[in-house]
């Protein structure tokens, strides 16, 4: 009777030993197994802005920095949400002046920058495989129109004042396309080379461009906005990186 019990208890240790590790397999596989293809992707570009239209009589192209998030609704990231935003600025001047009337010998440059902020939200669709991989996209949001003095020293590395001189904002929406050439594949956080265009329809806006600032010599300042159309082309140049 005592070898049974001990036999029995002998295999019941053996099956213990044999089950425990697919066991802790079983519970604790999430540690160890390779996580899913990234579905966030975040990326920056350069960008250089061609005005079209109306906008092109009374600006030159300009240029800026972007960024863009990407949320990719399934595993191949052939459709998704997008947000991007940027900056551009499409005419900058500056002004050596006396600090003011009673400190002639001190003197100041007054840098003024013509800038575009653009911000949109849109759906994104994609070609779910292949060595390079085309996208389409669109987006709602709007632009932002500013003009923005500041004053440094020349051994100053940056302004001690600066101010916004004029602004407006408009409704605009976005589309576009481009290309992700991948740099490096993989699960985990992929690179992609992104070269695209994006139209953008601003519509009607107030802004100023260089020569807009007028001083009359006694410390008032007019302003010459014009009012037009405000549609542009931007294309880019980035790096996407998946989170």
């Amino acid at each position: 009777m005592r070898q049974t019990f001990t036999g029995r208890l002998v295999a019941a240790v053996l099956v213990g030993a044999l089950l425990a590790p697919s066991t802790v397999r079983a519970q604790y596989r999430g540690f160890d197994e390779p996580r899913g293809p990234s579905r966030a992707f975040a990326g920056i570009h350069l960008m250089v802005a061609q005005p079209l239209g109306e906008f092109d009589e009374y600006i030159d192209w300009g240029g800026g920095i972007g960024g863009e998030f990407l949320y990719a609704f399934d595993n191949q990231g052939a459709f998704g949400l997008r947000a991007h935003l940027g900056i551009m600025i499409y005419g900058h001047e500056t002004k050596r002046v006396p600090l003011s009337e009673t400190l002639g010998r001190i003197r100041v440059d007054v840098s003024t920058s013509n800038n575009i902020f653009v911000f949109g939200v849109g759906p994104q669709v994609m070609l779910p495989s292949g060595a390079v991989r085309p996208y389409l996209n669109g987006t709602v949001g709007l632009s932002y129109f500013f003009t923005r003095s500041s004053v440094e020293g020349s051994a100053d590395l940056e302004p001690f004042a600066s101010s916004t001189n004029f602004d407006d904002a408009t409704f605009a929406w976005a589309a576009g396309g481009g290309l992700y050439i991948p740099v490096r594949k993989g699960r985990k956080n992929p690179v992609s080379l992104d070269i695209g265009a994006q139209y953008h329809a601003n519509g009607e806006a107030r802004y100023l461009r260089e020569g807009s600032i007028q001083e009359d010599g006694t410390g008032d300042i007019f302003f010459d906005p014009i009012r037009s159309q405000t549609n542009l082309i931007t294309y880019r140049l980035g790096i996407t990186v998946g989170l």
